[in-house]
């Protein structure tokens, strides 16, 4: 029996002409033969395609001149506000008696 899964891939081009920013999805399922070798197929809308970073125009000036990149994951992080130096003596002194 072969092993079969799917995973779900958003990727986001640019056109380095236009500069012109789009996502497409795509749903990616990956065939396992057992002996260690896989295939994967992407399929968009439900028909089958080229991979997501082959053979593609800007949908605004057809240039073919595009930066393809995966889209990341969940929202972007904020990065947290600086600690003040209490903090830092905090976790000197929670290291000392052992609780950190």
């Amino acid at each position: 029996m072969h092993e079969v899964w799917s995973s779900h891939e958003a990727w986001v081009y640019e056109c380095l002409a236009c500069m012109t920013t789009w996502e497409e999805q795509y749903e990616t399922r990956h065939y396992a033969d057992g002996h260690g070798g896989e295939a994967v197929v992407y399929e968009k809308e439900g028909q089958r395609c080229m991979t997501p970073w082959t053979d593609h125009a800007c949908p605004n000036c057809q240039s073919q001149n595009i930066k393809v990149l995966s889209a990341p994951r969940g929202k972007p992080r904020v990065m947290p506000a600086a600690r003040s130096g209490n903090d830092i003596a905090m976790v000197y002194h929670l290291r000392h008696i052992h609780a950190f």
